[in-house]
């Protein structure tokens, strides 16, 4: 009994891995070309997820080339010797002929790929993250301005409340000034023949003002606080993102380029 008549009679595998190797990576290649088409590729955030994609989703055609290389052993394992050999032989088929060439070649970039992919995936990132930064900035510049001006008015009303209560007679000036809201004015007028309530309702009034201005000093230093969370955040969602791209492209072109190089090797023998 021969060595080959040991051998199962399995002929259908290698076909079987190798279509199912083949619908895979066509399909993960498919499915992104067709994504390249959008019209919104030229958002950064688009591109970030897209690469983002490909190194998460990089082990589908990684499982295909395993597949089809697998059929390919397969194919030796369940054919002769003698048979294998005529086909494989140099004299008959130069290297660049053999479709297992193309197949392992195409494994090798595409450990090239991925090995690319790793910075502008590292670019793409920093940018997605100081967009948002350029944001918080913005809408920080914008409620400290709104807060600044609460601030100034507040302390210009209380200014003013301390100088009558100070000296009486300013309340004349006052109540000249045309940017006094009327209601304002109406209960100032009131006061005006009344010098012990209107202390009172000095009193009372820069009480409030102080209670005020307190109030928007601290929503200043809780947006602050806010700001110094929102850039933490953001720094390190950025450096957990790089890393995990940079691992995931690293092992993917190892993969891929451990494949092509040993079909390479094999092939040649």
């Amino acid at each position: 009994m021969t060595v080959s008549e040991n051998r199962p009679n399995l002929p259908p595998s290698s076909r079987v891995l190798t279509v199912v190797g083949l619908v895979l990576i066509f399909t993960f290649f498919l499915d992104f070309l067709v994504r390249l088409t959008s019209p919104q590729m030229s958002n950064v955030e688009v591109q970030l997820n897209l690469l983002n994609e490909l190194l998460d989703r990089g082990v589908i055609p990684l499982i295909g080339l395993a597949l089809i290389y697998a059929g390919f052993w397969f194919y030796r394992y369940t054919h002769s010797p003698a048979a294998t050999e005529a086909t494989d032989s140099p004299k008959t088929n130069a290297a660049w002929q053999d479709p297992k060439f193309w197949t392992f070649v195409f494994a090798s970039l595409l450990g090239l790929m991925f090995l690319l992919i790793i910075p502008f995936q590292y670019a793409k990132t920093g940018d997605v993250i100081q967009k948002a930064l350029d944001q918080v900035d913005q809408e920080w510049t914008r409620s400290k301005g709104t807060i600044d001006n609460q601030l100034n008015q507040i302390k210009l009303e209380e200014q003013q409340w301390q100088a009558i209560g100070k000296d009486p007679t300013q309340l004349d000036q006052l109540l000249q000034n045309p940017q006094m809201p009327p209601q304002q004015k109406t209960a100032l007028t009131q006061l005006k023949d009344n010098p012990q309530v209107l202390k009172q309702n000095v009193e009372a009034r820069v009480k409030q003002l102080q209670q005020q201005q307190t109030q928007v000093s601290e929503q200043l230093v809780n947006a602050e606080k806010k700001k110094a969370e929102v850039i933490s955040r953001a720094t390190g969602e950025r450096t957990m993102t790089r890393l995990r791209g940079g691992i995931r492209g690293v092992l993917l072109a190892i993969a891929f380029a451990s494949i092509g190089w040993t079909g390479l090797r094999d092939a040649s023998r």
